[in-house]
């Protein structure tokens, strides 16, 4: 049986929180927690309290209850904070001036935002044991306050009289320990784990069945494997009833080729080059709402979400991106003027980051325990999605009824997008925007835009529509990682069959014909 896949595991960590969640709740006793946040501020003359429990090894103290914290806790260490003190020495603490103090309350403060000047603290007692198990602590951030005598029995007095609910509280603290724990493995799996952002899940559609009998969920679009988040129903019929025309231009890839690089120097150029008009790529995004995936655009929002894209940019340069081979292409003409961008890359170096991304796709189900040498063997087999990457890039190559010509698309290396950025900045200028002049400025501009720690940085602070987490999407931005990654054996597998369909070539495809290539773009100086 395959190991669970991150997004199963996120979803049974994020089922068994509730779970707890919902018996912490019947086990706490919210009323106490409710009289004190009222009772405590006319009684005293304070803006905060704070309801501690001690751990059973004494070395930490969780809050359990408090201004601005209910049904949540925190926690803090024992030694050295004013609540473990007070539990410590059996007696009431008292503090006037916290200017400079430390202590639990510092460390709960800087999380909740509020940082107190005077706090007295008294411990809890277990009424069955006499053991100091908790603390009740009263602040005040707004001015010191001298406390009286009467201020400290009445405090001692409410925690003898809460003194049952503490201890229920301390006998079960073994659950908040399991709250905590679970919230930090949902945070790491939701972080780390999921290529997708919070928030920006995608449908999937059945039939979605597994592959090769033990994992990578999919459909089938004719006999290609597409990823169970198109809808191949919908995006056969986008294919019988599209029509491109002379604004659009496509970027057609396989998976983990440069994509998103590519988008990113096609939407710099035309950021620059459209400046004079308002545009689509005003804001730089590369997301899905400036540069849409068809496939994907059609299946997660219908028909209608195309036809408003292609109106609102109707009388601009209108980029997309595809990930299908070259017969499917999901449009039913190509206007002659169409023109297409195809990146290809070293196909050692495509498996290894098909490896890692497929397998931390929260849709795809790609087992957990699924090893390189064996991922190897089934990218070499090549019924993978959108089929085998050795056939998908000759065919975008060959064009066997030759809808495109040859000087309609560009065919890009994702080690030229690399290391060669000036030169592909000015041969997708010159391909996309022939008529239009550029500064040597605004090159060196969209050559240092497409850096790879840019790029992550940009889409980790500023997202906009693109969905992918880029902690899990944007994973090296090298060109040789597969040196490391791979055995000696999965590299001469790939090798061996890169020669055979790439006329002895092993990085990439012969490029005499049938396409433009970088050098038809740029001038013999190199510049």
């Amino acid at each position: 049986m395959p190991s669970p896949t991150a997004a199963e595991r996120l979803s049974a960590a994020t089922r068994k929180r509730q779970t707890v969640a919902e018996q912490w709740a019947r086990t706490r006793n919210n009323d106490v927690s409710n009289l004190l946040s009222t009772t405590l501020p006319v009684l005293f003359d304070i803006d905060r309290f704070g309801l501690f429990v001690i751990s059973r090894d004494s070395q930490s103290v969780w809050l359990e209850a408090g201004t601005g914290v209910t049904q949540r806790s925190i926690v803090v260490e024992a030694e050295g904070s004013l609540v473990g003190e007070a539990i410590r020495n059996r007696q009431t603490c008292i503090d006037n001036d916290l200017s400079n103090g430390k202590g639990a309350f510092v460390s709960v403060g800087e999380k909740l935002g509020y940082r107190p000047q005077s706090a007295m603290t008294a411990p809890v007692f277990c009424p069955s044991t006499g053991n100091a198990i908790g603390a009740l602590q009263v602040m005040n951030g707004e001015r010191p306050v001298a406390w009286s005598d009467r201020d400290q029995g009445l405090l001692e007095e409410l925690c003898h009289s809460i003194s049952q609910t503490v201890q229920v509280l301390h006998q079960h603290q073994d659950t908040v320990v399991e709250l905590e724990r679970l919230d930090q493995e949902i945070k790491a799996l939701d972080q780390q784990e999921s290529a997708i952002r919070g928030g920006h899940m995608l449908r999937t559609f059945e039939p979605a069945t597994a592959l090769h009998g033990e994992g990578f969920l999919h459909g089938l679009y004719g006999k290609t494997v597409f990823p169970p988040f198109i809808d191949v129903a919908a995006n056969a019929d986008l294919a019988r009833s599209w029509d491109t025309d002379a604004h659009d231009i496509f970027i057609a890839t396989h998976q983990k080729v440069g994509t998103h690089l590519a988008k990113k120097f096609v939407v710099e150029l035309l950021h620059e080059g459209l400046k004079h008009r308002a545009n689509v790529y005003d804001t730089r995004d590369i997301g899905h709402v400036t540069v849409p995936w068809p496939e994907v655009s059609v299946s997660q929002h219908g028909r209608a979400w195309i036809d408003e894209h292609i109106a609102r940019t109707h009388d601009t340069p209108r980029a997309w991106y595809v990930h299908c081979s070259y017969d499917d292409m999901p449009a039913r003409s190509l206007h002659p003027q169409t023109k297409f961008i195809m990146v290809y890359r070293d196909p050692k170096a495509v498996a290894v980051s098909q490896y890692f991304f497929w397998k931390r796709h929260p849709l795809l189900a790609v087992p957990e325990d699924l090893s390189m040498d064996e991922f190897v063997e089934l990218f070499v087999g090549g019924n993978l999605y959108f089929g085998d990457y050795h056939d998908h890039v000759s065919g975008w190559i060959s064009r066997k009824d030759q809808r495109i010509a040859p000087h309609h698309i560009l065919a890009l290396s994702y080690e030229d997008m690399v290391n060669r950025k000036p030169e592909v900045a000015r041969a997708l200028a010159r391909f996309l925007l022939p008529h239009t002049s550029f500064s040597e400025g605004a090159m060196a501009r969209i050559a240092e835009a497409t850096e790879f720690k840019k790029m992550k940085d940009e889409v980790t602070n500023n997202p906009q529509s693109f969905h992918l987490n880029p902690k899990v999407y944007f994973r090296s931005g090298t060109t040789n990682d597969w040196e490391q990654k791979l055995s000696d054996a999965a590299i001469a597998a790939i090798d061996e069959k890169s020669r055979a369909k790439w006329d002895g070539r092993t990085d990439g495809p012969a490029l005499n014909q049938g396409v433009t290539v970088l050098g038809d773009l740029t001038d013999d100086s190199g510049r």
